[in-house]
């Protein structure tokens, strides 16, 4: 899946998925809203049948770019787990 960064600041990120499907999106966003620091975190698509989502991240101090990096090896470690615990 191919993602582009629409745009890039220390407390503000919105990231576009090149795809229909909202899943890992909206897997992404919920995973966000556990940090305290986040003020937003959530799926911006302009129709439900047409159109990229898009992840839009706001946070209080800490940079969007750190707390998407350390939220997405939560995910990674958990869904390894998993992975492990089903062989």
């Amino acid at each position: 899946m191919e993602i582009t960064v629409l745009k890039k600041e220390d407390k503000e990120m919105i990231l576009k998925f090149a795809t229909s499907d909202m899943t890992i999106p909206d897997l992404i966003a919920v995973a966000l809203l556990k940090d305290t620091d986040v003020l937003f975190a959530g799926i911006v698509k302009k129709h439900l049948d047409v159109g990229d989502p898009q992840l839009v991240l706001k946070t209080k101090k800490k940079k969007a770019a750190d707390v998407l990096s350390k939220t997405l090896k939560e995910l990674t470690d958990e869904f390894s787990s998993i992975k492990s615990s089903i062989k």
